[in-house]
């Protein structure tokens, strides 16, 4: 039966092609699919490239395509922002109907497995088979979260994790070694109640309320945020992030938040204010995605904050954590409904973007992370490590990651409904006397009926 369902949570209207569902791992592996038909353009081609690129990342890929246009007269990219990932995927759906479509989408990882249920593209999988792309140079931990029932849906292109921002200057003044960060949540805890007794700030760290910060810890300490292999081995059913890891992460958040060595900056929809508590130093560390670190530097280099030399450090985690961090960031996703020309053309850009000197200069320009092991080795990438060593840190962080089923990170349909319900139950917690416990038992109740609720309606 070929159904479309309606699923509406958080905001987002989510457009699920029933017939089309093949959820991670083994009970819904797809069927082998016919050799790709490969089609010749008769002439250029124009293809709509919508994105989400913003502030350095969005001058990087300006310039690189520019580049890519002028390197040959058979493609034209034309580059359309689209707002945030959330609206991006919104317009795609609601242009399911209409084909009124781009060939090439940049979409962002929690929405893997919705966009694999939608059946709205053609999986760069097929592409790969069609010429034996080689794939050998790829870092396994980037091709890992992308894969779906084991074949290659996307191909990643901004890749991030999230790190520690700290000020090496009031690590100083508060007697801390500044090229030491903390490493564990004890450590944070430690560092935050010196720089505090020292003056040096009214509070250690600054959090905002972010769910990826809640899975990403999970992922280090070696637990699974869902059943089923993370939903790699099955699709997920049930969640499992409130075992006892959830319980401690919670439970170190809620007391920072309450001893005031942490400072709450609540939703943060920008992504900037608990770098902007830095800046007004209210805080000396925080936790933030490597995707803004260049324009973080960039913005140092100004000269408007003297009194900031600025410092990363891995994600901090539980003590004794044996996983890693999983992937985030965003993939290239061709449009299934575009003509076939179009789609050829978008997978010759894709190639452009994802070759080795590409991602060399896409890493210099911006602080994602490479998604090719040997762009690291060529003369943008080594020039951009020797002039910014805060850019190696995430690097080495997801090079480090094993290849397990709790750092591949979880695979989810309902993955917006599921992170609202842990933001709301962070948020909860505090800013009311609920405890942890409670809170953690709350976001794991409502995350099943989400998943519940959606596995009824594709499968």
């Amino acid at each position: 039966m070929n159904v479309r369902a309606v699923l509406t949570a958080a905001g987002l209207i989510f457009v699920v092609l029933a017939g089309a569902a093949c959820g991670g791992g083994k009970e819904s592996a797809p069927s082998p699919t016919p050799p790709r038909q490969i089609a010749t353009p008769s002439g250029p081609v124009t293809i709509s490239f919508w994105h989400v690129a913003t502030g350095s990342p969005k001058d990087t890929l300006t310039r690189l395509t520019d580049q890519f246009n002028a390197s040959q007269d058979r493609i034209t990219v034309s580059l359309v922002f689209q707002g945030t990932y959330d609206d991006n995927m919104n317009k795609i759906l609601a242009s399911l109907g209409s084909g009124d479509l781009p060939a090439l989408a940049q979409l962002d990882d929690p929405k893997t497995q919705l966009i694999a249920d939608s059946g709205a593209v053609a999986p760069v999988q097929d592409f790969i088979d069609a010429e034996g792309y080689d794939l050998s140079d790829f870092m396994p931990q980037v091709l890992g979260y992308y894969r779906v029932g084991g074949r290659l849906l996307g191909m990643p292109f901004n890749v991030t994790n999230p790190i520690l921002y700290y000020n090496k200057k009031a690590f100083e003044k508060a007697g801390l070694d500044p090229e030491q960060p903390p490493r564990t949540l004890d450590e944070v805890r430690e560092y935050s109640q010196k720089i505090v007794d020292a003056g040096v700030a009214p509070h250690g760290i600054a959090l905002d309320i972010n769910p990826w910060y809640f899975e990403q810890m999970l992922s280090k300490a070696g637990a699974e945020f869902l059943n089923n292999g993370n939903g790699r081995e099955a699709r997920a059913t049930e969640a499992t992030f409130d075992g006892n890891e959830g319980l401690a992460i919670f439970t170190w958040w809620k007391d920072m938040v309450a001893s005031g060595l942490a400072l709450n900056v609540g939703r943060n929809p920008t992504g900037a204010d608990q770098i902007l508590a830095i800046a007004s130093q209210q805080a000396e560390m925080t936790i933030g995605s490597v995707s803004a670190l260049r324009t973080v530097v960039n913005l140092l280099q100004s000269g408007q904050y003297p009194d900031i030399e600025l410092g990363t450090g891995p994600l901090p985690t539980l003590p004794g954590g044996t996983g890693g961090v999983a992937v985030g960031g965003g993939a290239l996703y061709i449009m299934a409904s575009r003509p076939l020309e179009e789609q050829e053309a978008a997978w010759e850009y894709i190639k452009f973007l994802s070759s080795a000197e590409t991602q060399a200069e896409w890493f210099s320009g911006t602080g994602y992370i490479p998604t090719r092991v040997s762009s690291l080795d060529l003369p943008a990438a080594q020039e951009a490590i020797a002039q910014y060593p805060q850019f190696q840190v995430a690097v080495n962080q997801l090079a480090e990651s094993p290849t397990t089923t709790a750092a591949a990170g979880p695979l989810l349909g309902p993955y917006a409904q599921v992170r609202a319900a842990v933001a709301s139950a962070i948020e909860e917690m505090l800013l009311t006397e609920k405890d942890a416990a409670a809170a953690l038992a709350d976001a794991a109740a409502q995350a099943n009926k989400a998943i519940q609720d959606y596995n009824s309606r594709v499968q």
